[in-house]
Parts: structure tokens; C-alpha cells; sequence
């Protein structure tokens, strides 16, 4: 668990962050296997081996990330769940 986030396991909650467009935060394992932020964004579209993010760099940029190497996340408020 990456600290102050809640890590999205399961479809249900992929779909809740989905369908309420909680920022997603997109996390992937480096070289030295630490896990590092790479990108952020709304989820478009999820699939059993790959979840689809509007970035917060613009409208235009999506990105698809694959789901058995990264980990997504929503940053928790005051201890709370987000979603």
C-alpha cells in the first residue's frame, strides 16, 4: 500500500472510482522493484488485464495501463475512503 492511498483491488471498486471520476493515481514497479508514480487521471475504461486513464495532462491524453504491473490508488481525505 502506497501510504495515503487506498489501493483499488477489485473490479467493484474500479467501477465506483469509474463512475463517481475520483482521480486515479497509476503506480508502476521501477528497476529497484520500489513502486513510483507515473501518471494520474479519471478511469474510462477498466478490463480484467488493463485499466484506461484520461490523464490530468489534458483531454486528449489517454493511456492504458496494464493491470498485473501497476497498482491504482485514490488518495484517502482525512483517513477516510474516497469512494
Amino acid at each position: 500500500m502506497i501510504y495515503g492511498t487506498m489501493l483499488l483491488d477489485t473490479d467493484m471498486e474500479l467501477f465506483v472510482a469509474a463512475l463517481s471520476q475520483t482521480p486515479v493515481l497509476v503506480w508502476q514497479l521501477n528497476e529497484h522493484d520500489m513502486y513510483v508514480h507515473v501518471d494520474s487521471g479519471i478511469i474510462l475504461k477498466f478490463a480484467p488485464d488493463y485499466v484506461q486513464i484520461r490523464s490530468v495532462h489534458g483531454l486528449k491524453h489517454v493511456a492504458c495501463y496494464p493491470r498485473d504491473h501497476c497498482e491504482f490508488s485514490v488518495r484517502l481525505a482525512g483517513g477516510q475512503r474516497t469512494i
